[in-house]
């Protein structure tokens, strides 16, 4: 659980593919880090390998990563697949411990994909690294400036910079998810609606790091008050619900499942080759775990806001108060279709409203 610890709080980060040329994964992933570390948000060590350079971005960039001065404590890897498993090798030759892969290219492109992925996770067992993705945009931390996503804060359009994916501030809600494409969605969400982030992780294919780890670390950081998690299918079906029912112990998980139905199901398995199983299977063991599950964007956020401003209630009996009969109403129905209990109020409880 510790060796977690360092993907959001490292001391030193290598981007591996770091490029000069503006637009390339490895030269946002780099820049953003350098900006980071300039403002005094991220305060460790960085560096960047290109064998073509020597300094990309006012960052020291080594030929390889044999040479780097000493062991990240994580490594982004920006580069094409098939070379990332001698990368992950050299890298654990030096001593690094926890990498972060973007590159796509393995097992959600299946056949020579799935047998690359499968030496990948070889690979990084051998030195005892643990791995986030393939084929996801990573870890973004607010607090420490950690951010391995490759898309700029702004972009420039016919001259005018205009903003592209603003960052959420520090917070306590945590999300993970399958699709960097949706988490980025969400990010942009919280940003606008100024609701902080303690942590956010796309793992992609999850070849080693996955959903149970991940609840697991989150129910023990004291920053997170509430874990969102969006999720297409889940590798390891009885440790995520088991790692979900301790952490409820804690604070509140919020589900939304995709891949709900067939077509979505064959839509999932191309995108991060996920295989998923029967939603009311999944419906029923959330259920059982404690787990909330929503159905759209939306009602994630909502009860993701509520969750983080407020303790979760200590029981199923709730009144409603509305200054609205009809609003009265609707709340009533979706209170009781989702198995709460209108509370009866007494005649002192009347009486002293009433006095408000």
């Amino acid at each position: 659980m510790l060796l977690l610890d360092k993907f959001f709080y490292p001391d030193s980060i290598a981007v591996i593919g770091a490029s000069r040329k503006p637009g390339k994964v490895g030269h946002e992933i780099l820049r953003i880090l350098k900006e980071n570390k300039d403002k005094g948000i991220f305060r460790g060590e960085l560096y960047a390998v290109n064998p073509d350079a020597r300094e990309i971005l006012g960052v020291t960039t080594y030929p390889s990563i044999s040479q780097l001065p000493s062991a990240p404590d994580l490594a982004v890897i920006a580069i094409p697949a098939k070379f990332v498993p001698g990368a992950v090798d050299e890298l654990g030759k030096l001593g690094t411990k926890n990498v972060v892969v973007v590159s796509g290219g393995f097992a959600e492109i299946g056949g020579e994909g799935v047998a690359l992925q499968e030496q990948l996770v070889e690979v990084a067992k051998k030195h005892g690294i643990r791995l986030v993705g393939p084929n996801c945009i990573g870890i973004l931390c607010p607090e420490t400036g950690v951010d391995t996503m490759f898309l700029p804060y702004e972009k420039e359009i016919g001259g005018k910079v205009f903003e592209s994916l603003p960052r959420p501030k520090p917070g306590s809600i945590s999300l993970i998810t399958q699709s960097g494409a949706f988490g980025v969605a969400c990010l942009d969400y919280m940003a606008g609606e100024k609701l902080g982030l303690a942590k956010f992780v796309s793992y992609g294919n999850r070849a080693d790091v996955d959903e149970a780890e991940l609840i697991d670390y989150l129910a023990s950081d004291y920053k997170t008050r509430v874990i969102l998690v969006y999720i297409e299918s889940l590798g390891r079906g009885k440790e995520f619900i088991e790692a979900a029912r301790r952490a409820i112990l804690s604070k509140p998980i919020v589900v939304l499942k995709a891949a709900r139905t067939k077509a979505g199901t064959r839509a999932a398995v191309s995108h991060t080759a996920a295989m998923a199983g029967r939603d009311d299977v999944y419906d029923a063991a959330f259920r059982q775990a404690g787990i909330i599950r929503v159905n759209n964007v939306e009602e994630l956020f909502d009860v993701a806001k509520a969750l983080s401003m407020q303790p979760p209630a200590k029981g199923k009996r709730i009144a409603v108060l509305t200054d609205g009969g009809g609003a009265g109403v609707m709340a009533v129905d979706e209170l009781e279709s989702r198995g709460q209990i209108i509370a009866d109020l007494s005649g002192e409880t009347e009486e002293r409203l009433e006095e408000v």
